[in-house]
């Protein structure tokens, strides 16, 4: 199946970046978020296309705090920068502009507005949304700090079946070799019982030779 590349809007505040992929009543969606990178695979409702992407951002985020939720249109991230008293980012991603994703210019708001009295955000709900309909990302998808203990795991367990395999190859190998010398013991016992055989044949013979050799005793002759 191809996987086609969805409309993306984006726009920011001083502690938040705002992003919204346009894909209607999304199915089988994984995401995932870590400090520096962003990925989403979703199947759209209309002709069940599957859709994806992945982005670096260009300064670090905060996983832990971040928020998301499905809507019917499309779908809401709510993304807390790692440096709120940075600047507002000049571009999204760390490679710059893509011509898939846009400004969110419903909600953007100029960085020197952002404190003004035009502006109705709040630190507790910024760009007025409805947070009680979203989801940490930790529900989704491990944090990076998880995704590093797992690697760490697959890797202790990988180190740990391979010493077991090692075990298990140089057990196998000390039964070759014990069943080789076993096998060559009882060679050399059939050895020994065949040469055993053949002294006692020989022993025989020489016996039944020496029997026959002898002179035989002459009866006593009456003159």
């Amino acid at each position: 199946m191809t996987t086609r590349v969805p409309n993306v809007i984006w726009c920011q505040r001083k502690k938040f970046i705002y992003l919204k992929v346009l894909l209607t009543d999304v199915k089988d969606e994984k995401i995932n978020l870590t400090t520096t990178h962003f990925s989403f695979k979703g199947v759209g409702s209309i002709n069940k296309i599957a859709y994806g992407f992945e982005i670096e951002f260009s300064n670090e985020v905060d996983p832990k705090t971040s928020k998301w939720s499905i809507k019917d249109r499309y779908v809401d991230f709510l993304i807390t920068k790692k440096d709120v008293t940075a600047k507002y980012w000049k571009y999204l991603c760390k490679d710059g502009k893509k011509h898939w994703i846009k400004v969110d210019w419903d909600k953007y708001v100029d960085e020197s507005d952002e404190s003004s009295e035009g502006s109705d955000d709040s630190e507790e709900n910024p760009m007025n949304l409805d947070l009680n309909d979203y989801e940490n990302f930790e529900n989704v998808e491990n944090s990076e700090e998880e995704e590093e203990e797992k690697e760490k795991e697959i890797e202790e367990k990988e180190v740990k079946e391979e010493k077991e395999e090692k075990v298990e190859k140089e057990e196998e190998e000390e039964k070759k070799k014990k069943k080789k010398k076993k096998k060559k013991k009882k060679k050399l016992r059939k050895k020994r019982k065949k040469k055993k055989k053949s002294r006692k044949r020989k022993k025989k013979k020489k016996l039944r030779k020496s029997k026959s050799a002898k002179p035989k005793k002459q009866p006593n002759s009456h003159s």
